[in-house]
């Protein structure tokens, strides 16, 4: 009784297997969709990473560029590296920019004994700035070993980034690339603000 039900299903399998005939317009119903899922999704991913990069690139080129400065900044120069950033990251929208002086004033040979101050916090778009404790009890595990007195510059940037196709399409939604840079100044002991004097704490 099994032998007589299972030898026509073989037979059926078998030409089925065999079988060459078919539809351009069924195969083509079926395979686009999923070709075009996956030319979006790829096309996405590499967007995102390259809006990534751009992004990172871009903060280490303001922070270097703030690395070489001699004369004390203001408020005008900090939306102008704001504006740099802004085209070096073709666009990405909202975008702000923070910088922060940080030094160590004690136990500077042990990471977790530590203490680190800022000489001073200023940021793009009203974004708050950081005070002492914020410095310590936030970024002491990101400042890398300074020595006793010495000063690093922390340039924190934030670019938006607008997927070119619909989350519902890639799983790729709207988001916001953060990125952190610690430069120490070149060719000065330390970056000044104006009109703090001789960078005394703020």
């Amino acid at each position: 009784m099994l032998t007589t039900v299972l030898t026509p299903m073989r037979k059926t399998a078998g030409s089925f297997w065999r079988g060459e005939e078919g539809s351009l317009s069924v195969e083509a119903v079926l395979i686009l969709p999923l070709l075009l899922w996956a030319f979006l999704a790829t096309f996405t991913f590499f967007d995102v990473y390259r809006a990534r990069t751009l992004a990172l690139k871009a903060n280490y080129a303001i922070s270097d560029l703030l690395s070489r400065e001699v004369m004390p900044i203001d408020m005008n120069y900090l939306l102008g590296i704001e504006d740099v950033y802004t085209y070096l990251t073709q666009g990405g929208d909202p975008a702000w920019v923070r910088v922060t002086v940080v030094r160590c004033t004690e136990q500077c040979d042990s990471q977790a004994n530590r203490t680190l101050v800022k000489d001073w916090s200023r940021a793009t778009d009203g974004l708050a700035t950081h005070s002492d404790g914020d410095v310590q009890e936030t970024y002491n595990d990101v400042v890398p070993m300074i020595a006793e007195g010495e000063r690093v510059i922390m340039v924190e940037t934030m670019a938006g980034y607008q997927p070119p196709f619909s989350v519902y399409l890639t799983g790729i939604e709207e988001r916001d690339l953060f990125d952190i840079v610690m430069t120490r100044p070149r060719f000065a002991p330390q970056l000044c603000w104006e009109g703090l004097g001789s960078c005394a704490n703020s």
